[in-house]
């Protein structure tokens, strides 16, 4: 009905006729909704049955006044779940399909739910029986774990597919449906696409079809039952199509751009084919350029430095002997770095190569097994640590405590030239650790600068005081796992 093959521009061939979409519209919002209230419920169920166990009274009567007693942990626990599990991804729901997954950031939130417990207990010994706490976790762990288990099986069936409609033919177009066809772990389901080009600008992969005209989105949209249409056009938008598209979202149907949904599965922005326009639109009047917004991510990283200085104080001596003993030299290493608004300023680190390591003069970037580097300086490397004297700089106000890794003004000269949108890491402060550096590895090349830069516009585009705990939180994983250079 709707795949007309008698019109030349849907004379395309195909693997098979697209079906008509059945099954239920729901969005990622209420899927997120459903989640945190499933959770929330069997906490609720698991502390109440640990008090049970705890209790043990011969008369089941009492249980109730009894654990009321204790009321005030419910709302503490609830609420340390929910941060706990929006910490270790829980609540993305992209990923929420995948069983294994699931199931193993599970155990890391109940595994973080118990250091948590144990600091409270050390600091505070009158809080409620260990057991009890032990009692909770045995309870709550297999619950929720069984709950999201068969939430997956569910949502990963095509009555709850999340189905996308795309605008565009061409290399966008193929772009977003490889990833939405074939990358493993992405629950969607491609419609087709449409596209007024006679010559169709290319053919997305097999098995999604072109299956109407530009004009036809509306209908299309409500036939096919479409969640989301995505725009992958080449071009601008001409009038008939933007109208069109107002149709569409006027009838509840979601209306994105083709590196927003890219954005929702890889948590980056797709630099390579992103227009100058809308670059410039995604950045204006991001909550990161705030003044109040500034003020509040400085007082954060004030605090967060000054609580963790003691620490850091009686960290760095050791450091700083094992490097002394390691090779001649100087503790500290400082460099000149470009930060915000290509600002110069000087980094602190701890020095992990030999003294002459750029006698030449010519910087360069650090490599596998490089011989300049110290077999101290390799562990410091490894563990990322030799990061950390960057805390001057932080307290200094050159640097944040997250934010995009400042580079060296040889490089940023470099790259702005061959890297698109390079400049953009530069409207921020640089930071010790950074969205790039907890979701990619150490990179030493123009090809990883490159992807470094689409985290790096992803957290520009999405930060948040919560997105820098995250990266704060993801951190301590990389550090854990040595995965520096």
């Amino acid at each position: 009905m709707y795949v007309d093959q008698n019109d030349p521009l849907v004379n395309v061939p195909v693997s098979h006729p697209v079906q008509p979409g059945r099954g239920f519209q729901f969005r990622f919002s209420e899927r997120r909704v459903l989640l945190i209230l499933v959770d929330s419920l069997m906490v609720a169920l698991a502390a109440w049955g640990a008090g049970v166990l705890w209790l043990q009274p011969v008369d089941w009567s009492l249980t109730g006044p009894v654990l009321l007693q204790y009321w005030y942990w419910f709302p503490l626990l609830l609420g340390g779940w929910w941060f706990l599990a929006w910490l270790n991804d829980l609540y993305d729901v992209p990923s929420s399909d995948n069983t294994t997954l699931s199931a193993i950031r599970v155990v890391i939130a109940g595994g973080a739910s118990f250091v948590a417990y144990a600091l409270i207990h050390v600091l505070r010994p009158n809080t409620p029986n260990p057991l009890l706490f032990a009692y909770y976790l045995g309870l709550v762990m297999p619950a929720i774990a069984l709950w999201r288990w068969g939430y997956a099986i569910v949502f990963d069936r095509p009555p709850f597919l999340h189905r996308v409609l795309i605008v565009g033919g061409g290399d966008r177009g193929r772009v977003l449906a490889d990833i939405l066809c074939q990358r493993p772990g992405v629950t969607c389901r491609v419609m087709g696409y449409v596209d007024d080009s006679a010559t169709g600008e290319g053919i997305l992969p097999e098995g999604v079809p072109r299956v109407g005209r530009e004009a036809d989105l509306a209908q299309l949209a409500e036939e096919l039952r479409v969640n989301e249409i995505v725009i992958a056009k080449e071009h601008e938008l001409d009038r008939s199509l933007f109208q069109v598209l107002v149709d569409c979202q006027a009838r509840g149907v979601r209306v994105c751009w083709m590196p927003d949904l890219y954005g929702k599965y890889y948590r980056q922005i797709p630099m390579q084919y992103v227009d100058p326009a809308w670059a410039l639109h995604a950045v204006q009047g991001r909550r990161i350029f705030s003044r109040l917004q500034q003020l509040s991510k400085r007082l954060m990283d004030l605090v967060l430095v000054v609580l963790a200085l003691p620490f850091l104080l009686f960290f760095f001596l050791p450091v700083a002997v094992a490097i002394r003993l390691d090779s001649s030299g100087p503790v500290f290493y400082r460099q000149i770095r470009s930060g915000r608004g290509n600002k110069l300023f000087c980094i602190f680190k701890f020095r992990t190569m030999h003294v002459d390591a750029e006698k030449d003069g010519k910087a360069r970037w650090a490599t596998e097994n490089d011989p300049r580097i110290t077999r101290v300086g390799r562990f410091l490397r490894k563990s990322r640590l030799d990061e950390l004297p960057q805390v001057i700089n932080v307290l200094c106000g050159e640097m944040s405590l997250v934010g995009p890794r400042p580079e060296r003004p040889e490089f940023v000269e470099m790259l702005q030239e061959s890297v698109p949108f390079y400049r953009t890491r530069l409207m921020v402060k640089p930071g010790l650790t950074g969205w790039a550096q907890v979701h990619y590895n150490y990179g030493n090349s123009q090809e990883d600068a490159a992807i470094k830069l689409q985290y790096d516009f992803y957290y520009i585009h999405h930060w948040s005081l919560w997105l820098d705990l995250y990266v704060l939180y993801r951190t301590v994983g990389v550090v854990a796992r040595f995965k520096g250079t």
